[in-house]
């Protein structure tokens, strides 16, 4: 299995991003919730810690495209991102379903006062990634239909891509329940070191031209 893992970049991308959160969050000291909403926290991390993944499941991590094919490098980073976007767009609906299950505010109401609370920064961060995922995922799909060049495309793709991760990043470390100094340590490391991938591609003079299509 080791020896599986180690010729497998993509499994190992993916371990980090996946083993990574666990282990924080099996470390953590938080108070234990109801299952249902410790089981909609770890699918909400897990994701968004997918979508940093992302950055280095793409042709900007040259490491990882010198390992494995560069088509079946974007076909896990399409696969995870039919997985993670979804997910995330969901988010602000997650939040409440534990209302039906609870006395209290109703699920509705809930609901309205997260999306409507301007006052509060983190909500706000939310709010705009919330919007770009939707632009980001809604581009991706329609990628053909669009009056884009492959290479205008993946600019944009790109730019959508980190500004997202930054609004959500800022959002998670503001209002996470999670987002401890281990949490938000992982967040910003892997956040920053994916930036980086992507802007010093974007840097680059000297990419191949079959890099460029």
């Amino acid at each position: 299995m080791a020896e599986y893992l180690k010729n497998n970049v993509q499994l190992q991308i993916l371990a980090v991003f996946i083993g990574g959160p666990l282990l924080i969050l099996a470390g953590g000291g938080d108070p234990q919730r109801t299952p249902l909403k410790e089981s909609l926290s770890v699918l909400t991390i897990l994701a968004f810690s997918l979508m940093i993944g992302l950055f280095y499941l793409a042709r900007p991590n040259r490491a990882a495209a010198k390992k494995i094919n560069v088509s079946k490098l974007l076909r896990w980073h399409r696969l995870i991102g039919y997985v993670a976007v979804p997910v995330l767009l969901v988010h602000p609906v997650l939040l409440v379903v534990p209302r039906y299950f609870e006395a209290g505010l109703a699920p509705g109401e809930a609901f309205k006062t997260i999306v409507t609370t301007t006052s509060s920064s983190g909500i706000l961060f939310g709010l705009g990634a919330w919007c770009l995922m939707l632009i980001l995922g809604l581009t991706a799909l329609m990628r053909k239909k669009l009056p884009l060049t492959y290479p205008t495309w993946r600019t944009v793709h790109g730019v959508l891509a980190l500004l997202c991760v930054m609004s959500a990043a800022l959002h998670a470390l503001d209002l996470g329940r999670h987002a401890d100094s281990a949490m938000a340590a992982f967040i910003m490391l892997l956040s920053a070191g994916g930036i980086y991938l992507l802007l010093k591609s974007y840097a680059a003079k000297d990419q191949p031209e079959g890099e460029k299509r």
